[in-house]
């Protein structure tokens, strides 16, 4: 019986790479696929790949007073204006009024809308400190 899913153990200490099976690429969904956003959380050593249908990506991470619906409302009415499509979200709060929110999404002529990605997190009310960081295909880690 086929599953949901499909699972393996790779020994990622004698090799580094993890295959992709052959059924990923045959995937209607895969099809459209022009590359992967591949995302490593630091504090949990998880990984995370996401099929990309867009030429390009980018990381916003914002350290803010707090994540808040106008904060919130601002992201989506960017992310809607540039044609950002969200691969990935987190954030949390390490203090009373310090979190951080950060965000990957994908989109093409990337850096024909770096300025008004830029231009708009940069003015976010209670922000402390913005990233911005364009990851473009070919450069790892």
């Amino acid at each position: 019986m086929a599953g949901l899913t499909k699972g393996m153990i790779a020994d990622v200490h004698r090799k580094r790479e993890v295959p992709i099976p052959d059924a990923f690429f045959e995937n209607p969904v895969a099809r459209e696929m022009k590359a992967a956003m591949v995302i490593y959380f630091e504090r949990s050593g998880e990984i995370r790949i996401i099929p990309m249908m867009k030429e390009g990506g980018a990381r916003v991470r914002l350290e803010v007073e707090k994540v808040n619906p106008a904060l919130m409302k601002t992201m989506t009415q960017l992310f809607k204006s540039q044609d950002l499509k969200v691969l990935f979200t987190t954030g949390f709060c390490f203090e009373e009024k310090r979190c951080i929110y950060e965000v990957y999404f994908e989109t093409d002529n990337i850096r024909d809308k770096e300025r008004e990605i830029r231009r708009t997190v940069e003015n976010i009310p209670g922000l402390y400190e913005c990233e911005f960081e364009i990851l473009e295909m070919g450069v790892e880690w």
